[in-house]
């Protein structure tokens, strides 16, 4: 395995057999599109303001943070993170919608 996601749908199935549901729930409730990105890292969420990003170091703690535009994240920070307990749906839209907030208040 290389890392690489080839395509996700929808509902957060991706090419190599995984299912991102809390992204693919935080995308629909955001009204954007849910893109393939890592396997490791899972897909992102493509926003107007820019990649959308939602992760977990240990499956407990997650994170969700957002980088400008088309900028890759290995060449710049990103502009917010919230933190949110992983298994907490309801709890990362609320993370989400923050950093959002933020990154307009920013750009």
């Amino acid at each position: 395995m290389t890392g690489e996601m080839s395509w996700i749908k929808p509902n957060g199935e991706d090419s190599n057999g995984e299912t991102w549901g809390l992204h693919a729930t935080v995308a629909r409730a955001l009204r954007c599109r849910l893109r393939p990105w890592d396997v490791y890292s899972g897909p992102y969420i493509r926003h107007r303001a820019g990649k959308l990003f939602i992760n977990s170091e240990d499956g407990e703690v997650g994170m969700v943070c957002i980088w400008p535009g088309g900028i890759a994240p290995a060449y710049c920070e990103p502009i917010t993170e919230e933190y949110f307990p992983f298994d907490d749906v309801a709890a990362a839209l609320v993370a989400a919608r923050a950093v959002l907030r933020i990154a307009r208040r920013k750009l």
